[in-house]
This record gives structure tokens, sequence and C-alpha cells, in this order.
């Protein structure tokens, strides 16, 4: 593999797995505090799965770099992940030490980031599939069959918030409102895509997703009537929002900050340490 080559696919599955562990992080702060029992065991499986994943792709490069997977996962600085910004925000609510609320948390924000990056990711993961660079091929079919789970999981979760309750459904329509910015931003590609496309390594740019997921999301809007700020024209879909990138490049929210320190606090205990 030439060098530039190689350079581009270790930037690419950085940017893959910082997105696998970093929603997976984020769900796992539900663990206890899910609305239902039930939830609290499935969404913490979701969790897992993610971070499973994210290993999967951390050994990729690994295997790439001759770096450490653990390393590369809970040791490079802060404006080294590659995550979408839209991953990153905190969902859970906060507390004081006292124990006392503070803010925030949503599980409509929650279950609705899930879902739609589980379209996007879904999208992403058949595109690995056709890799011609065997590894990842063959990561993404073990990928695969946990993917249909979530996909199902977030589909149950979508039509219970749209058409359950007023409040459910008005959370809902906030949450989607306040997340579509960065949202779109997951299609932000990594640098160097358009040589691994030109290699076989993808058959197309994260970019290039964005109106296939426009296609596959949009009838989940259009079943509950839900806002969706775009139309279908003639030449593919125009959209009234912006989005908010700059994930793929290192610059991220205030909130990952806080999550940086938080995810790589034990590790960095004992960074040589064996485990």
């Amino acid at each position: 593999m030439k060098p530039e080559v190689q350079h581009a696919l270790k930037r690419y599955l950085l940017t893959v797995a910082d997105d696998e562990i970093v929603i997976g992080y984020r769900d796992s702060e539900w663990t206890g505090i899910a609305p239902i029992v039930e939830e609290d065991i499935a969404f913490s499986s979701l969790a897992q799965d993610e971070i499973g994943h994210a290993r999967l792709y951390y050994t990729l490069v690994a295997e790439l770099t001759g770096k450490d997977a653990d390393h590369l996962a809970l040791l490079r600085e802060k404006d080294a992940y590659y995550h979408a910004r839209l991953l990153e925000q905190r969902a859970t609510p906060k507390y004081h030490p006292s124990g006392e609320h503070e803010s925030g948390g949503d599980w409509a924000f929650a279950v609705a980031r899930r879902f739609l990056y589980d379209l996007f990711d879904d999208l992403r993961i058949q595109d690995h599939t056709a890799s011609s660079y065997a590894p990842l091929a063959g990561a993404a079919r073990k990928i695969q069959r946990e993917e249909r789970y979530h996909l199902k999981h977030g589909e149950v979760w979508w039509e219970t918030l749209a058409t359950g309750s007023l409040e459910a459904r008005e959370r809902l329509e906030r949450a989607l409102e306040r997340m579509w910015p960065d949202l779109l931003g997951l299609f932000e590609a990594a640098p160097g895509e358009d040589l691994l496309v030109a290699e076989g390594i993808l058959p197309r740019t994260t970019a290039d997703l964005l109106e296939p997921w426009l296609e596959r999301a949009w009838p989940y809007f259009d079943r509950y009537s839900l806002p969706f700020p775009g139309n279908r024209e003639a030449q593919g879909w125009a959209l009234r929002i912006q989005a908010a990138q700059g994930g793929r490049q290192g610059q991220h929210g205030p909130g990952w900050d806080e999550l940086y320190e938080e995810m790589t606090m034990v590790r960095k205990l004992e960074p040589e340490g064996v485990w």
C-alpha cells in the first residue's frame, strides 16, 4: 500500500472508531437511569456494541501503524479525535455533588440521535463490506449482524415517541430541532477519502452518503408528520439547514472537554499498565 493511501486509510479508520467510542460512551451513561428497566439493559447493550465496534476499528489502525489499540482509543491528545460533534453531546441529566438535579437530560434526544446515527452508520457499514481492503470488509461483516438489532430498536422508539403522549411528541420535535446542524455534520468527509475511493477502499466518500441517508430517513419523518428541514427536488434534496462541521478536523464543542477527561481518566492513571 502506498504511504499516502495508508495515511488516508488510518485517518479514516480513526474517524469511524472515534464516532463509535464516543456514542458508545455517551449511551452508556444511561445505565441505571433509563426510563424503564428493559431500556437499562437494551441501551447498555447498544453502548457495549458500539465500544466493541470501536475496538475493531482501532485494531485495524494498530495493524497499519504498529501502535497499541488501547493507546489509540484512550491516550491521544484531545484535538486528535475526529468524531462528529453530534455524538459528544450529553443527553443524560447532570447532578450537583450533593445529588440535586442540575441540568439537561433528555431521553428523546438520546434515542433520536441513536436512531438517526444508526441509519447513517448502516450505510457506512454497507460500504465497508464492499471495500477492497479485506480487513475492513471482514470487520464490517461482523458488525453488520448487530447493526440490524440497533435499527430495529431505534424504529420502535421513534414510533413510540412520535405517536405517544403530547409531551413525548414535543420532546422528540425539540430534540430534532436541536440536533439538525450537528446531525448533518456526520457527513463531513475525513481528509483523503477521495484517494481511498480512487483505490477502491471505499466505494464513495462520507459526504456522498448524505443523499441516500435523506432518502432513507425521510419516510420516518413523513409517516409521523415530523418536521423535516428539506424538500426533495428534481436535482436532489434541498436543505434549509447548514451543517455544523469541524468534528472530522478535531474541532469540538464545549461538552468534549469534560467527556474526554472522563473517558480517558482511568487509562491515564497508569498509561503503560497491563489490565
